[in-house]
């Protein structure tokens, strides 16, 4: 086991990316009950192994996700940034890292109502240049169903390419980390 990950809250032109925590719960559970935003996400488990319910149907389900993703903060192995418009403080999705390492792998999700406005390339850029700081990652990896046009769109647009290595259906894409 890791130290646990000191996660710093970042700022772009239109976004705040602070650590995932409770507070982000409301939020969390109007992004992940949408069936088009986990549609592909893939099975997720909560603490003890148990499938979390995607798209998620009450609070409890989504909050699951939370208590995951600070129990892999705590142990230094991954964790995810709550998403929020710098101009309300409004919840738009999540992004952060399913694993660490030399080669991590970044997540992503949107709210649909927060879709085609750059919010995301945004977030990424962010995290991103975080991973950057960090001497031990030398590449970033993403694991997309081919079926996911727009996530695989999005993955081109940040520099990632397909390496015809697949997880299941997932197709993974990969780049290198310049500094």
């Amino acid at each position: 086991m890791s130290p646990p990950l000191a996660i710093p809250t970042l700022s772009t032109q239109r976004l705040i990316l602070e650590p995932l925590a409770p507070t982000h719960s409301a939020g969390m559970f109007a992004t992940f009950s949408r069936e088009e935003v986990t549609r592909y996400s893939g099975p997720a488990s909560d603490l003890d192994g148990a499938p979390i319910r995607l798209p998620a149907q009450v609070a409890a389900d989504s909050d699951k996700i939370i208590a995951f993703f600070l129990k892999g903060a705590a142990d230094g192995e991954r964790f995810r940034w709550a998403v929020r418009l710098l101009a309300d403080g409004a919840f738009v999705g999540a992004i952060g890292f399913n694993r660490l390492g030399a080669c991590p792998e970044i997540a992503y999700h949107l709210h649909p109502d927060a879709w085609g406005r750059g919010l995301m390339g945004e977030a990424a850029a962010a995290a991103l240049d975080w991973l950057r700081t960090r001497p031990d990652a030398q590449e970033v990896a993403a694991f997309i169903e081919p079926q996911n046009d727009a996530s695989v769109r999005f993955a081109q647009r940040l520099g990632m390419r397909a390496t015809g290595e697949t997880f299941g259906p997932a197709v993974r894409y990969r780049m290198a980390l310049s500094r």
